[in-house]
């Protein structure tokens, strides 16, 4: 998973890009770049970090213009340097990767992961590559394809793509914002007077205080130049959003898809509570924090099944989610450092945690563990997503079906597994149908129905 924020027009633009990247810092943790433009060059600095981390004011003082496009990155496929964390980072794994278009520099930024990699290498014939993402192809088809009309030769290549991608593309005088007809990926524009922005996630605008002013339309590129930003549509759209992204990814405060993600994870905890009460009733519902605290807060909105208590608090000084760090060494550090208990609004209490999903199953058997050392008298779990059984292939690093608890355990056997007295998962039928036109949204992670 990845996040792009992309400035056309506005002073500083680099210092803004900065502040969209941590808006989406949620995104990724483990890579930052940006490339700006001041209608002639561009300029590249980038690092292994979050943007706040890499980003000094001597490389912004390299960062000249009024555009700007960053990205932040957590890889998809095999994380570098998986294995050897002393091992140097692989810089040209690093977007937005710069290239050459009719003479012009061109950078490009994805989220998403295309499913014909090998495919478009072919077609490519012997084209040297110097990095390992899939990203780079598109960089390749896009300067191979150059007659000198860029929307032209980009709508040809982007027909020869398969998979998921949002893109973000900058040249001298020129932003780009694309999704893929699909839409799996998210991608918004904002507007601040004559200053246009393009970002994963709509979060990032009010603190720059840009207007939301539309998404991308799925199949379509926003073209942004001096003339103002115009829609050229590529592909017809067939949409299939990631329903992942409202229920963990996406930010609370953002609008994705076109719902609010905090009413959307409401709508789900009210459901998981109607269905799956704690039996006998609960003293409190404590979320995980912080993708499942909208979803506790619906839970517990009857107080059927307990109050709204967080007990289960996060240490913002721990650094990023653990589902995206790059290996089960780093995940298992962030969940020892991630959490504190307020232990004495624990002993005694039954207590219903909820989480927004189990996937690797590596936090859920520590937090309950936790719990009963501190003197809970039940401790029932609650998931507000169905049971993750299959791999992404569409930008989420969950590769291996060996990885994914679901996909070996049942939900008896993770309750037990996890140590909780009951444990319930929202049903995939009741997921569809809290999704507005069910058919135009990705299950492919709970349901292996993959497009």
């Amino acid at each position: 998973m990845c996040g792009i924020f992309g400035v056309f027009n506005a002073r500083k633009a680099a210092e803004l890009t900065i502040i969209g990247l941590h808006g989406n810092q949620h995104r990724a943790i483990d890579y930052a770049g940006i490339v700006s433009s001041d209608g002639y060059n561009l300029y590249r600095e980038r690092g292994v970090g979050t943007a706040n981390e890499v980003f000094t004011r001597e490389m912004m003082d390299t960062l000249h213009g009024k555009s700007a496009l960053g990205h932040i990155r957590y890889p998809t496929t095999v994380p570098d340097n998986d294995d050897n964390d002393s091992a140097c980072p692989i810089l040209d794994n690093i977007q937005p990767i710069v290239g050459r278009y009719n003479g012009i520099p061109i950078a490009i930024a994805h989220n998403g992961t295309l499913t014909n990699t090998e495919a478009l290498k072919e077609m490519l014939g012997p084209v040297k590559f110097i990095s390992s993402m899939d990203t780079e192809c598109i960089l390749r088809l896009i300067e191979a394809h150059c007659t000198g009309s860029i929307e032209d030769d980009l709508k040809r290549v982007f027909s020869l793509l398969k998979g998921s991608f949002s893109l973000g593309i900058i040249l001298p005088g020129r932003l780009i914002a694309v999704r893929d007809p699909s839409g799996n990926r998210p991608l918004s524009i904002g507007r601040l007077e004559e200053s246009y922005f393009i970002s994963s996630e709509t979060c990032p605008f009010p603190n720059i205080e840009a207007e939301h002013v539309r998404d991308v339309e799925p199949g379509t590129m926003v073209s942004i130049d001096e003339n103002g930003p115009r829609e050229i549509r590529f592909a017809p759209r067939e949409e299939k959003k990631c329903r992942f992204e409202g229920i963990y990814f996406s930010h609370p405060s953002s609008v994705v898809f076109g719902e609010g993600v905090s009413r959307f994870r409401m709508s789900i905890g009210r459901e998981l509570e109607r269905l799956f009460p704690a039996p006998g009733g609960a003293d409190l519902v404590t979320p995980i924090p912080d993708s499942s605290n909208f979803i506790a807060m619906g839970y517990a909105e009857s107080r059927r099944s307990g109050e709204f208590f967080p007990v289960i608090i996060r240490s913002h000084h721990a650094g990023g989610r653990t589902f995206i760090a790059a290996n089960q060494a780093k995940r298992d550090v962030k969940i020892s450092q991630k959490f504190a208990f307020t232990a004495c609004e624990i002993k005694g209490k039954r207590i219903v945690v909820v989480d927004d999903s189990i996937v690797r199953g590596s936090t859920m058997p520590k937090i309950v563990r936790v719990l009963r050392r501190l003197g809970a008298k039940l401790v029932h779990v609650r998931i507000g997503s169905p049971p993750i059984k299959h791999p992404c292939r569409y930008g989420i690093y969950t590769p291996m079906y060996e990885e994914l608890v679901s996909a070996r355990l049942s939900p008896s056997e993770i309750r037990d597994w996890v140590g909780a007295d009951t444990l319930e998962f929202l049903p995939l039928e009741v997921l569809e149908r809290l999704s507005p036109n069910k058919e135009s949204f990705c299950f492919a992670c709970m349901s292996g129905k993959y497009w």
